[in-house]
């Protein structure tokens, strides 16, 4: 099943997209939160890659759009980083940076 939903954050539009279990029962989900200047992504989406394109993103575990909110963020590109996403933020707090 895939979901794409609008989610205010901070008062702004963000675009969610989420993949229930897509290598099948048991997996987690596949998770992608869009900002105006970059993404909230989980774990099955490749940080490495995202640095290789200057994309700004954050990694950021959780089942659903409101864990990867809550949740503290695990990683961020070069590019989220000059935008000022930093260590021990949430998925919330680095969407509002990222939507500025």
């Amino acid at each position: 099943m895939i979901t794409i939903d609008q989610l205010k954050i901070d008062g702004k539009e963000s675009g969610g997209l989420f993949i229930q279990s897509p290598g099948g029962e048991g997996h987690p989900n596949m998770i992608l939160i869009q900002c105006q200047s970059g993404y909230l992504m989980c774990g099955y989406l490749n940080l490495d890659a995202a640095e290789k394109f200057g994309d700004a993103a954050v990694l950021v575990g959780g089942a659903d759009f409101d864990a990867v909110l809550k949740n503290p963020i695990k990683g961020m590109t070069s590019a989220a980083k000059a935008l000022g996403v930093r260590d021990g933020m949430t998925g919330e707090e680095a969407a509002e940076i990222l939507n500025r």
